[in-house]
């Protein structure tokens, strides 16, 4: 059975040692195994080890603690970003179409980011955009013709932060789709940074859930069990191993059978 809460202590732990040099220049590779146009970016990441003991965020200000402020490392935007800002995508629930057809069945997840600024004592940052999109419980994304999705707009969607710097989503906890590991693409539009392109990431990162979980719900709990194991894990997935470095997996609570809350805190401006 699946944990009732995760939280505090890792389940998966993983130590990257990898720091990319700072004079290194970022480099664009493919792989055949990747969805299509999904290339693999290995940027120069800010060099922010694991903090022992944690499986949250950690690549934020914790509990606004100036001293534990830190900046989020950046994680590729992907090829099925869609520039969501008309209003009806403004939305904290983003489970069906914008009409509320098509309701993506899984488990329940409620995400909570928190956004601070890094260069002001971790101050929280009212008024940013934070974007949200993953695939669903089959590894499909809305609005893609290459996955048969044009015109659907479920699991994506905006809000803007509260004068606590909080936004908070009601979605499902994703599946996964062949070269990748579960994951949830953030986007934080803010005054350090506006980009809304399909190709500037700039200020985009991902976040990940423990390994332990993503296991048991893959092999064990329908709909995800359909198609069982994924090969690529956390520690092997390109983009948690070699971009944000293991520093952006969330901490869970709650359960398969009522739903999962997390918290991601994310620290402006992305690097």
């Amino acid at each position: 059975m699946l944990p009732a809460v995760y939280a505090e202590k890792p389940l998966f732990p993983a130590i990257f040692a990898e720091i990319a040099s700072p004079a290194a220049s970022e480099r664009w590779a493919y792989n055949g195994s990747m969805k299509p146009d999904e290339g693999q970016r290995f940027s120069r990441a800010s060099a922010l080890g694991l903090l022992g003991g944690a499986v949250g965020v950690l690549a934020s200000c914790g509990g606004g603690s100036a001293s534990a402020c830190a900046v989020t490392p950046e994680g590729e935007i992907g090829p099925f970003f869609a520039d969501d800002s008309l209003a009806g995508f403004n939305r904290s629930n983003i489970l069906a179409n914008l009409d509320g057809t098509s309701v993506q069945s899984g488990i329940k997840l409620t995400l909570t980011v928190h956004v601070y600024d890094t260069r002001a004592s971790c101050a929280p940052m009212p008024g940013v955009q934070i974007d949200l999109w993953h695939c669903n419980a089959a590894g499909v994304y809305s609005d893609e013709a290459s996955e048969g999705t044009a015109s659907q707009t479920w699991l994506r969607g905006y809000r803007l932060t509260d004068s606590t710097g909080t936004a908070t989503f009601t979605t499902i906890f994703p599946g996964w789709y062949a070269g990748r590991t579960t994951h949830i693409h953030v986007r934080a539009r803010s005054k350090y940074n506006s980009a809304s392109s399909t190709s500037d990431g700039s200020n985009t990162t991902q976040v990940f859930f423990p390994q332990a979980a993503i296991d048991t719900i893959n092999t064990t709990i329908a709909p995800y069990s359909a198609k069982g194991a994924n090969p690529t894990t956390n520690a092997n997935d390109y983009v948690s191993r070699r971009e944000t470095k293991g520093q952006t997996e969330l901490a869970l609570s709650g359960g398969a059978a009522t739903g999962f809350s997390a918290t991601a805190s994310i620290g402006l401006p992305i690097t």
